[in-house]
């Protein structure tokens, strides 16, 4: 990957979520022009988890305003995490990295 600051274009998030040895992650799409901290300041509260891919089966009720997302430990174990809040789901993450950029130019 080249990461060019001064181009725009798309990043890729990956956030990782953990409760004790329980993991779960998903992926979203940030189109625009900012980079580097700025890609990696995510909140459950004011963004929008539509359109992103996971592994965690995470879900929005959007009649309620609650999350519910499906962790895994190594020996394949799985916790379901159901009717959790927003400062719930915050309160679990425990990664953010860019994984990828493409620059707008390359993009389509």
């Amino acid at each position: 990957m080249i990461y060019d600051v001064d181009s725009r274009g798309i990043h890729t998030v990956r956030v990782t979520l953990q409760s004790k040895d329980f993991i779960g992650h998903f992926t979203r799409k940030i189109k625009g022009n900012v980079h580097g901290r700025d890609i990696l300041d995510f909140d459950f509260e004011s963004d929008d988890i539509e359109g992103v891919s996971n592994d965690c089966d995470l879900k929005y009720d959007e009649d309620y305003d609650l999350y519910s997302v499906i962790l895994k430990n190594n020996k394949g174990v799985e916790l379901l995490l159901d009717g959790m809040y927003a400062e719930e789901m915050n309160n679990m993450i425990v990664g953010l990295e860019i994984i990828d950029f493409v620059p707008e130019s390359e993009a389509e």
